[in-house]
């Protein structure tokens, strides 16, 4: 069978009928297999996250993205390279344009512009369509060559949940830098674990500026919108009120804790440190940064993990343990599929 114009490209990268069971076309063909596939709720995602055209597999796990446009768009592709990195699902993505492919790397940060080079962010290479480059690209991203040749862009270090965890500690350690000594590690941890909860909420859309407005806040879109309210008593007070309700609509070990009592040993300097945090200020350097991070595709397990590194110590001897991402999304997604958002109300 001749190919069509939408998928000459497979034949160009050497995608044929003898890879098929490492490649997978649409969230379709991923449905349709008889034989269960890895990662299967996380390809899924992919499929309708990014609008992909197809995914290449390893034995255990997804190796590249492909993803058909008709045009490279930078503003297009900058948004898309930070879904890629939020989602981690994969370490490559492959944009594919009628006249040449992009490759960009899932363990590169977004940076909100392009480099000195005037290359946007995660751009690992450029390769033209019809050159003898594209055949070999497949082969060396398989035997590791590509990740070796272009090590500067796969950098573990940078893949989005041990960037977050590790800036997370990095707020973390400020937090227990504030003058004011009576917030103890137990206290700070839990404050710092209901914000990125808190954050997860607006991202997803569960809570939103109609439902602060049903708890007598201002309408705000967001929660770095509360944080940074003036006066900064106001924002405290703001704060608090936020995770009481939530403590009333969410039944968990999160807002279990005595809230009035948290409040008492949260200074407002511990709000300034995390308000930089959510405003993207880089928290070693204090300087203003682009906002990488997305809890609305975020895997879960990222979430999980951030529990996990701030987890009680108590909570470490009794056996907690976590949900990994791709159980955890399944679960979150078919619960969650019949519920109204709390979105207008309380």
């Amino acid at each position: 069978m001749t190919a069509t114009p939408e998928t000459a490209w497979r034949s160009e990268f050497g995608i044929t009928a003898q890879r098929s069971p490492d490649f997978l076309a649409s969230k379709a063909d991923l449905d349709s297999r008889e034989v269960s596939v890895p990662h299967a709720h996380v390809l899924r995602r992919a499929f309708e996250l990014l609008g992909l055209d197809g995914v290449l597999c390893d034995q255990t796990a997804p190796l590249v993205y492909f993803k058909v446009v008709r045009r490279i768009l930078p503003a297009e592709l900058q948004e898309l390279h930070r879904q890629f990195w939020n989602h981690g699902g994969a370490p490559i993505l492959a944009v594919v344009s009628p006249n040449e492919v992009q490759i960009y790397s899932g363990l590169a940060r977004p940076i909100g512009h392009v480099d000195a080079a005037g290359r946007p962010p995660g751009l690992v290479d450029t390769i033209e369509r019809a050159s003898s480059a594209l055949r070999e690209f497949l082969p060396a991203v398989e035997s590791g060559e590509f990740f070796r040749r272009h090590s500067k862009s796969f950098n573990p270090t940078e893949r989005v949940d041990r960037a977050l965890l590790n800036n997370l500690q990095a707020t973390r350690d400020k937090l227990s830098g504030v003058a004011s000594k009576r917030a103890t590690a137990e206290v700070l941890d839990a404050f710092l674990c209901r914000l990125v909860f808190t954050c997860y909420l607006f991202d997803r859309g569960v809570i939103g500026a109609s439902y602060l407005k049903g708890i007598g806040l201002p309408a705000l879109p967001h929660l770095r919108d509360v944080l940074g309210l003036k006066p900064r008593s106001e924002a405290k007070a703001s704060l608090y009120r936020l995770f009481r309700q939530l403590a009333k609509d969410f039944n968990g070990d999160l807002f279990s804790d005595d809230l009035d009592d948290e409040a008492a040993l949260i200074s407002v300097a511990h709000l300034d440190e995390v308000e930089a945090f959510f405003r993207a200020t880089d928290v070693t350097t204090g300087q203003a940064a682009f906002w990488p991070y997305d809890f609305g595709v975020i895997p879960v397990e990222t979430v999980s993990a951030i529990y996990e590194r701030f987890l009680k110590d108590a909570d470490r001897e009794s056996g907690a343990f976590y949900t990994p991402r791709f159980l955890a999304e399944l679960v979150l997604d078919v619960a969650l599929s019949d519920q109204r958002s709390l979105l207008g109300s309380v």
